[in-house]
C-alpha cells in the first residue's frame, strides 16, 4: 500500500469506527477484523501502519479534538490522523494525496492550522486524560493526584498473557518449551502461574497449547483467581461465566474435583468454554444457559440456593479496566449507562449471596476502576445483608503465592483494585464476601 492508500485506510477506519460508536455498534477490533479480511492484498506491515495510526486517533482523541479546536479547525477523524502522522514527525508531503483512492490535498490555510494545533503548548487536564468530561470527574475522585499517571497507564498497550494449567504442566518446563520453539516469553511478575509473551503471536502455534498446558488469561484475572482460594471438592458457581477464563483456572486449583457450575446467558460464549474445558482435561465444569428473563431464571438458580460453598460473580461493567486492549470504550461510554450497569451489579451480586450456603463466600470481580461499580456495589449489598462481612483480601495472598503483589489501588485496604500504574496488569476489582455462619 502506498502511504496515501495507509492514510485512507486509517481514515475509513476510523469513520466506521466512529458510527459504531453512535450507534453502539460493533467494537473497533472487531471493525478492524473485518476491513482486513476483505482486503488481503494489504501486506503486515500495511496492516500495522494503519491499525497503528487508527489505534493513535482513539486514544488521543480528547487531545487531538482540543487542539483542532484550538486551531479553528472542525473535529474530523481525517484531521485526527493528519495530526497523529505529524505527532510522529512525518511531514504532511504531497505522498500522502496522491493516487486514486486518495484524501483531498489541504489547503495553505488548513496546513497551517493543523500546524498551529501540533505546535500548541499546555493542554488543560482533562483534554490530556482523553475521557468524556462527565467520566474524568469519576476518574479523578478515584485516583485524585496520581490521575495522570493512572490513566496514562490505561491508555498504554497491554500485554498478552498466558496461564499455565497446573493439571497438565508447570511453568518452568512450559518456558523451556517456548524458548527452545524460539518464542520470546518471562514469566508475570505476581501470579506463580503466569507466563508473558514479548510479542503476539497466535496462540495456537504456541508449544503445548493445543494439549492443554497454556490458556490465554491476563494476570489480573489470574490474581483474582487464585485469591478466590477454590479449595478440592467445593460447590461453586461462575455466575457470569463467559468463554470460562476464570471457571478454567478454578477447576485447576481444585484439581478436577468438587463441582464448577458455569453460567451464563450468551450460548456462543458457553459453546467455546466447552470447547477450551476439554482441551484442558477438566471434568468437574458444568455449562449452564441461563435466561435473562424472570420468573425462568429465578427457577434455574432456585436448585442452587443456600447451598454453594464459593459464587464467583465477574459481573458485566464499564470496562475502563481494559482500555488498553479496547481504548474506544472510553468514548463508547455514556454517563446515562452507568445507572443500568449499576442496577445490574447490585442485581447479580444479591442473586449469588442467596446461592451461598452459611460460612460460604462470594467473589465479586469488574474489570473496571470505577468506584461507583466496585466499592459502591460493595457497600450496598452490605448495608442490606447483615449476615455478611468483608473480607480482607490479605490474609489469602500467602496461601495463592502472591505475597509480593503491591498494595491496592483502592480507598478501601480490604478489597483489592489493581491498576497498570501499579501492578502492570488490566484495572481489576476484587472484593471477599463473607456469609457469617448460623
Amino acid at each position: 500500500m502506498t502511504p496515501s492508500a495507509r492514510l485512507s485506510a486509517a481514515i475509513e477506519l476510523l469513520e466506521e469506527i466512529e458510527s459504531s460508536l453512535a450507534r453502539k455498534g460493533q467494537a473497533a477490533d472487531v471493525l478492524v477484523r473485518h476491513y482486513f479480511r476483505k482486503r488481503r492484498y494489504a501486506g503486515s506491515s500495511d496492516r500495522s501502519a494503519v491499525i497503528d495510526l487508527v489505534y493513535d486517533v482513539i486514544r488521543n482523541r480528547g487531545e487531538y479534538s482540543w487542539r483542532l479546536m484550538s486551531a479553528g479547525l472542525p473535529i474530523t477523524v481525517s484531521d485526527m490522523a493528519l495530526l497523529a502522522l505529524r505527532f510522529k514527525n512525518d511531514a504532511l508531503g504531497p505522498e500522502l494525496f496522491e493516487g486514486p483512492y486518495a484524501q483531498e490535498e489541504p489547503d495553505a490555510d488548513r496546513l497551517e492550522r493543523l500546524e498551529r494545533a501540533v505546535n500548541l503548548t499546555d493542554p488543560p487536564p482533562q483534554a490530556l486524560l482523553n475521557v468524556p468530561d462527565w467520566l474524568a470527574d469519576h476518574l479523578d475522585s478515584r485516583f485524585g493526584e496520581d490521575v495522570m499517571t493512572e490513566v496514562e497507564a490505561l491508555s498504554g498497550r497491554a500485554s498478552v498473557d498466558l496461564r499455565v494449567n497446573s493439571l497438565k504442566a508447570d511453568r518452568d518446563t512450559v518456558m523451556a518449551a517456548l524458548e527452545k520453539a524460539g518464542i520470546e516469553a518471562e514469566v508475570t511478575p505476581f501470579s506463580p502461574l503466569g507466563i508473558r509473551l514479548g510479542k503476539p503471536i497466535p496462540v495456537n502455534e504456541l508449544p503445548g497449547f493445543r494439549e492443554g498446558k497454556l490458556e490465554v488469561q491476563g494476570e489480573a484475572s489470574q490474581i483474582a483467581s487464585l485469591i478466590t482460594g477454590a479449595k478440592e471438592k467445593e460447590q461453586v458457581v461462575d455466575l457470569c461465566a463467559g468463554a470460562g477464563g476464570k471457571a478454567l483456572a478454578l477447576g485447576a486449583m481444585m484439581n478436577n474435583s468438587g463441582q464448577i457450575y458455569a453460567m451464563d446467558t450468551d450460548k456462543k460464549r458457553l459453546e467455546t468454554l466447552k470447547i477450551r474445558t476439554d482441551r484442558a482435561g477438566l471434568t468437574n465444569i458444568q455449562i449452564h444457559r441461563l435466561t435473562s428473563g424472570e420468573p425462568k431464571r429465578a427457577e434455574q438458580l432456585q436448585r442452587f440456593a443456600n447451598s454453594m460453598d464459593m459464587v464467583v460473580v465477574d459481573a458485566p461493567c464499564s470496562g475502563s479496566g481494559i482500555w488498553r486492549r479496547s481504548p474506544e470504550l472510553r468514548w463508547r461510554l455514556e454517563e446515562d449507562d452507568m445507572e443500568e450497569l449499576v442496577a445490574t451489579q447490585r442485581s447479580l451480586l444479591l442473586e449469588a449471596m442467596d446461592l451461598v450456603k452459611p460460612g460460604g463466600r462470594v467473589a465479586y470481580m469488574t474489570c473496571s476502576v470505577l468506584e461507583m461499580e466496585n466499592e459502591g456495589i460493595v457497600d450496598y449489598v452490605l448495608g442490606r445483608r447483615y449476615d455478611w462481612a468483608l473480607t480482607d483480601y490479605h490474609r489469602i495472598l500467602d496461601d495463592a503465592g502472591l505475597t509480593n503483589l503491591p498494595q491496592s489501588a483502592s480507598n478501601a485496604p480490604e478489597m483489592l483494585l489493581l491498576t497498570p500504574a501499579r501492578h502492570g496488569t488490566d484495572g481489576f476489582f476484587l472484593a471477599l464476601l463473607n456469609r457469617l455462619a448460623e
